[in-house]
């Protein structure tokens, strides 16, 4: 397994595992901090499993990586485009899938 970030261009790759990137707060997921809502880890996995999910990443979808230059990772899901943030990549593991 490997971070999706790592994947390049042209590459496919199935989703094995979906973490919180560290380090954000959650705010990198959810665009704000919900400072009433406590500072657990158990809430942050669980809003940065949510938000992927929301985007069409989950264990088990096979995703291509159309461009991996930059701030953002272009990726192919489902016959849906979708941009991610390099710190997500980072936390979205893989297994690569021969073509």
């Amino acid at each position: 397994m490997m971070p999706l970030e790592l994947l390049t261009p042209g590459e496919r790759g199935e989703i094995t595992e979906i973490h919180h990137c560290g380090g954000c707060g959650g705010g990198c997921h959810s665009h704000g901090h919900h400072k009433h809502e406590g500072h657990g880890h158990q809430h942050h996995k669980k809003a940065t499993a949510t938000r992927a999910e929301e985007m069409g990443l989950r264990v088990g979808k096979q995703v291509e990586v159309l461009n991996n230059e930059g701030s953002l990772l272009l990726l192919l899901v489902d016959e849906s485009r979708i941009a991610i943030d390099r710190r997500m990549a980072r936390s979205i593991k893989v297994k690569g899938i021969n073509a």
